[in-house]
């Protein structure tokens, strides 16, 4: 019988390893375990749903140039829980860190 991690899957498809890096350090942060993937599908939405139906956890983020959006495979595609372009006011690691805050049942920080 195989073990399957309980992680949280990620779907990039950017060079922009910022971005990245970040959201990986606010899943790390909070204790989680990440699965870091590359997609080449163009719309981040669906990237993000598809990385939590790959999830054991159900919870996926999407990384699609400068847009970051992070999914529960138990909503509705068009209705991610994050969905946010990274800018000077936007800290990616947030997103990390709220995916593995969702996975453990704790309230989600503030995204300005």
């Amino acid at each position: 019988m195989e073990f399957i991690k309980p992680q949280i899957v990620i779907f990039a498809n950017t060079e922009n390893k910022y971005i990245i890096n970040e959201v990986i350090a606010g899943i790390e942060e909070e204790g989680a375990l990440y699965r870091l993937s590359y997609n080449e599908c163009a719309d981040v939405m669906k990237m993000a749903y598809d990385a939590a139906k790959a999830s054991v956890l159900g919870i996926g983020i999407g990384i699609s140039g400068d847009l970051v959006c992070l999914h529960s495979k138990n909503l509705e595609i068009n209705t991610p829980l994050i969905l946010s372009k990274t800018s000077e006011n936007f800290d990616p690691r947030l997103v990390g860190c709220n995916a593995a805050k969702y996975v453990k049942g704790l309230p989600l920080k503030y995204l300005d």
